[in-house]
């Protein structure tokens, strides 16, 4: 049975300002440092095989303190790459809709200038997924990627429309559960920050 747990990086200074990231390669700032290690410490006890993290150094760096607990391998998959915003990354959210107001109702056709659409987004996340029920069967898996691709990626699992994707909510640092991927997703824990806060 295979069981997925699904990270959002820890805090950088483009999320503390809340500037879009995209491709932009930025590292975990002191906060999302600490927040790895407090991701470190409530994955500790489990029992991981193996992590799958996004090439963007804000997730290696999230991977790789989250692997200090666990003797398991990390594989980078260029398919976990956060969506691209192409000319919009590193501009505010109220920058962006104040050049495209309509982007976040039409963001499956919307295609940013020198970016992707969503459609592109669902092709990687269906490609990536597909791998990971083929090769990891039996297995407990660690994703550490971005939130574009968590939200389309619950989506894909749980049969929900991609339109639906902004409806999750995914904090920086958070731990969201998928158990029996393979064979009816259940969806046993969403968006958890609990051990963030001591919780």
């Amino acid at each position: 049975m295979l069981k997925l747990y699904l990270i959002r990086h820890g805090q950088t200074e483009l999320n503390k300002v809340r500037r879009f990231q995209g491709r932009i390669d930025v590292p975990l700032n002191e906060t999302g440092i600490g927040q790895a290690q407090k991701l470190a410490l409530r994955l500790s006890s489990e029992p991981l095989d193996k992590i799958y993290t996004s090439p963007l150094s804000r997730a290696q760096q999230t991977a790789e303190i989250i692997r200090s607990s666990h003797q398991i391998d990390i594989m980078t998959n260029e398919e976990l790459v956060e969506m691209s915003f192409g000319s919009l990354e590193g501009k505010t959210y109220r920058e962006i809709n104040e050049i495209f107001p309509d982007w976040n109702a039409s963001v499956f056709d919307f295609t940013f200038a020198g970016g992707e659409n969503l459609d592109n987004l669902v092709v990687r996340m269906k490609s990536f997924l597909d791998i990971v029920k083929k090769q990891d069967e039996n297995s407990n898996i660690l994703l550490v990627t971005h939130s574009g691709c968590l939200r389309v990626i619950l989506c894909l699992l749980l049969g929900i429309d991609v339109n639906k994707w902004w409806q999750f909510k995914i904090d920086v640092a958070s731990l969201t559960v998928v158990d029996n991927v393979t064979q009816g997703a259940v969806l046993t824990l969403l968006n958890d920050t609990s051990h963030l806060n001591g919780g």
